[in-house]
């Protein structure tokens, strides 16, 4: 299945939803690890830099979750699908 390339990298406000969206995604096959990295990687320094923002409430989860998911293209650090799915479910949760 080919992998589609995602619209809307860098959104305005980072939900955890939308981390649960991303994640779902990649485990469809419609992300790659590396696609689901740099759209991670791109809203870390959004947020960093003043360009997106967290949910309110949800910043320090939704930092650590950009965190983890910056690196899901090097295998050192890579999360397997069931990593992937219990991370989603978390927050989907919460």
């Amino acid at each position: 299945m080919p992998v589609e390339q995602d619209p809307a990298p860098t959104p305005d406000i980072v939900t955890c939803t939308l981390l649960a969206d991303k994640i779902a995604m990649r485990l469809a096959g419609h992300l790659s690890d590396a696609d689901l990295a740099a759209w991670a990687f791109d809203c870390f320094y959004a947020i960093e830099l003043g360009r997106a923002r967290c949910a309110p409430g949800d910043e320090k989860r939704i930092t650590e979750t950009l965190d983890m998911l910056m690196f899901a293209d090097d295998a050192a650090f890579r999360l397997d699908e069931e990593e992937l799915r219990r991370l989603a479910a978390l927050l989907r949760e919460l």
